[in-house]
């Protein structure tokens, strides 16, 4: 009986320090509370967004309300956990398609952040579960260069443990955040692939399926407005306005067998 007794501790000690390494270095296996992915109450035990006292954030570029994307334009990215009394915190994000379970929409990159692990999603690390009433990780997302849909939303968890090495009494709260594609699609009857034109900080980014002969931009007085035109990469150019004068003007994107022509809005 002391013989089995002494296994059975054995066997429980090495149960709780694998959980309280597992636990402490990285989040569950991409458990970022996406629609069919679970998220980390799958090991710490309790509900989802159990009371008002904790929250968890999710930033992009310094806001954290829903916002427009741009295929292959990089972002910041920061998670904000809080919750008061708390010294262990833990997370995971993802990035999905919405409506697309286990699809990836763009990559993760280092902020230098030495608290984060990035893959096909972000986690926190030993050196980044330790915090103070709150704990922030940052990180950078890039858009995919050719998004498969126009809605990109990111979802994350996190834990607020209460440091006791076991798997019950910690508490788990979640995110989203939506990111809706800043494009307007133009599209000719006989043209199986369309044009999209997004609207950026720098400029209008076009997309197109064949290389750019002329552009042009006529404003509302018929007048011809100065632009710069450069290539991205191979297929995404960079159209700049060089007179910032407001209201609507006509754009005109000429290729080597069709033309576009649509309004667009300068603000």
């Amino acid at each position: 009986m002391k013989k089995i007794t002494g296994i059975f501790f054995v066997i429980a000690a090495l149960a709780a320090g694998f959980y309280t390494l597992h636990a402490s270095s990285t989040a569950g296996f991409n458990l970022s509370g996406a629609p069919g992915e679970g998220n980390c109450s799958s090991c710490h035990i309790g509900k989802t967004n159990p009371d008002s006292i904790g929250s968890i954030n999710i930033l992009v570029n310094g806001e954290d309300t829903s916002t427009y994307f741009t295929p292959n334009s990089t972002y910041d990215i920061e998670v904000i956990s809080t919750h008061p009394g708390i010294v262990k915190f833990g997370f995971a994000l993802n990035a999905r398609y919405r409506g697309i379970e286990f699809n990836d929409a763009g990559n993760f990159l280092t902020a230098g952040d030495s608290g984060v692990l990035i893959s096909d999603y972000v986690t926190h690390n030993t050196a980044g579960n330790n915090g103070n009433n709150l704990k922030y990780w940052k990180f950078k997302w890039k858009a995919p260069s050719q998004p498969e849909k126009n809605i990109i939303v990111l979802y994350a968890a996190a834990v607020m443990g209460n440091n006791d090495q076991e798997s019950r009494g910690d508490k788990v709260y979640v995110d989203s955040l939506v990111l809706n594609s800043s494009s307007s699609t133009w599209v000719k009857a006989n043209n199986k692939e369309a044009l999209k034109v997004y609207q950026t900080a720098l400029g209008w980014q076009l997309h197109t399926p064949v290389p750019i002969k002329t552009v042009k931009v006529i404003n509302m007085h018929g007048q011809l407005e100065s632009i710069m035109l450069n290539t991205e990469t191979e297929g995404i150019y960079l159209l700049q306005l060089l007179q910032p004068i407001r209201g609507i003007k006509l754009l005109t994107i000429e290729t080597e067998n069709e033309c576009w022509s649509n309004k667009i809005i300068q603000f």
